[in-house]
């Protein structure tokens, strides 16, 4: 007996000396943890009545899926410059708008109703590393902090999946939002790497106005938007082509023209259109919300008129994202850091903004101002410098002014995490991109703009040959300075605006 029970004990003892191996083995010991990209708006599709005879997708649809609702407006439009009887163009506008629109709405309390379904996304592989990574998306329109909880589950699935304990992610656009709400219910434990890119951090300028009431549409902010945009058709030729017919129209006096109509469909329609779609629909959604900055605030909860009884479960919400995350952007962004969460911020500036706002002189990536993305830092003007006078608003031993004297970063929460890519459209990336991110995912220590000569804090972005290079201390918007570009650089589109600096410098002699 005392013989069994000896070798009874000395296999008990050796499965307790073999468990722990086993368990180890089931973790996977890759050295890169999985790499999650929490994707931008309309991420996920919103279908109405899925399943049925009725179902079709809310956003982003077909243009051949809403052409039908948006036909009407042709007409309309015609008899408008015939009669200009506004209120009839209006009813059918409005009627556009929210056939097209109108399902996003979400109820008095921020809730979607049951017809409308989001996809669900969930990791559906075990591969990961630096060439794959897992894509998170979510329902726009609902509150942050719900898509964070959605977050939360995906996280664990992709490290149940992957056999790792932590993961890294790269935040785009309004997936910086989702993100700091994470960081507000749960730290940042599970993260060991952040990317923000072009997030509303601290709101958009566009978002702020537009639930203010405050709407502007100036000729020279539309063709700068228009313009911009081209490079990224991905053929210069056609760059080319479509900025010399934007040219032109400015020449013939049709961008004038157009501003006249805008001018005066803003001055007889902005009230109905607000009152009537507007406010309705997208003063209900919690998400678009959270792009408000903080000076709009309170004033857009009073104009977008949430009423404090019928909307206080959605005024609650706000109030949670606003006051508990988007105000505290430092103070989380600081426990992340001190927790060993690195933490980078990369975003555009020189770019024009929606031209829709009276706003559209901030610098941005054409989506979120500079200041918010940065999270605080001071920006010159459009076009603009920061006055000759001016010196570094922070004191430090090191330099955060860019050397075309438009940003002054010392201001922005991360000065030293930072950069600042010049002509970079809103989450538009390429090659450059891919090798900086590398560079900040497979790091094992929190990087400095000062640590990677190549990748100063601010960049010159390259869409042609997809690459940064430093940003240079003078931008030179002369005849000359075009030229020496040209020669610098030769593209069809670039010979294209120096042939109407030429001309326009002709007209204006």
């Amino acid at each position: 007996m005392k013989k069994v029970l000896s070798v009874f004990l000395a296999v008990v003892i050796m499965a307790v000396a073999v468990l722990p191996s086993f368990a180890k083995s089931d973790k996977c010991n890759c050295g890169e943890a999985p790499i999650i990209y929490v994707a931008a708006l309309g991420s996920g599709t919103l279908t109405l009545d899925e399943g049925t005879e009725n179902e079709r997708v809310l956003f982003r649809p077909e243009i051949a899926e809403i052409l039908p609702d948006l036909l009407p407006i042709v007409p309309a439009a015609v008899q408008l410059i015939a009669d200009k009887n506004y209120d009839a163009f209006g009813d059918v506008l409005i009627d556009c708008v929210n056939s097209v629109f109108g399902e996003l709405a979400l109820d008095e309390n921020g809730n979607s109703s049951d017809r409308v379904t989001c996809e669900e996304f969930h990791p559906d592989t075990a591969d990961h590393g630096m060439e794959h990574s897992y894509y998170f998306g979510y329902d726009f329109r609902l509150d942050p902090v719900e898509n964070a909880k959605l977050l939360h589950q995906y996280i664990q699935e992709v490290k149940e999946i992957t056999k790792h304990d932590t993961v890294r992610w790269r935040a785009s656009s309004m997936g910086g939002v989702v993100t700091m709400s994470y960081i507000r219910l749960y730290g940042t434990a599970d993260i060991e790497t952040i990317i923000f890119q072009c997030c509303p951090l601290q709101g958009t300028a566009v978002a702020g106005e537009l639930y203010n009431g405050l709407v502007e549409i100036n000729k020279d902010a539309l063709k700068g938007y228009a313009s911009q945009a081209l490079p990224e058709l991905g053929s210069d030729f056609l760059a080319g082509v479509l900025l010399a017919l934007i040219e032109a129209l400015d020449m013939a006096g049709v961008w004038d023209s157009l501003l006249v109509i805008a001018d005066d469909l803003i001055l007889n329609l902005k009230d109905r259109v607000f009152a009537e779609c507007l406010i309705p629909i997208f003063g209900t959604l919690p998400g678009i919300w959270s792009f408000v900055p903080d000076e709009y605030y309170e004033s857009g909860k009073e104009f977008m008129q949430l009423d404090p009884v019928e909307n206080a479960q959605l005024i609650a919400k706000l109030d949670f994202y606003h006051y508990e995350v988007q105000s505290k952007c430092a103070e989380l962004i600081a426990l992340a850091k001190a927790s060993g969460t690195t933490m980078y911020n990369v975003l555009g500036y020189d770019m024009q903004r929606t031209p829709l706002v009276t706003a559209y002189r901030e610098t941005s990536d054409g989506t979120v101002d500079s200041k918010y993305a940065s999270m605080g830092a001071t920006c010159a003007l459009l076009g603009e410098t920061l006055p000759e006078d001016y010196t570094q608003a922070k004191y430090t031993d090191k330099n955060f002014m860019s050397p075309d004297r438009v940003i002054d970063a010392s201001t922005c929460v991360m000065p030293e995490n930072t950069w600042f890519i010049k002509d970079m459209l809103h989450s538009t990336t390429h090659d450059g991109h891919d090798e900086l991110y590398d560079i900040m995912f497979e790091s094992e220590k929190q990087l400095t703009v000062f640590d990677l000569e190549e990748y100063p804090q601010f960049l010159q972005n390259d869409v042609v040959n997809q690459c940064f290079y430093p940003v240079e201390a003078e931008t030179d918007d002369s005849i000359k300075g075009a030229f020496d570009d040209l020669m610098n650089q030769f593209t069809f589109t670039k010979l294209v605006e120096l042939i109407f600096k030429v001309i326009y410098s002709i007209i204006g002699a």
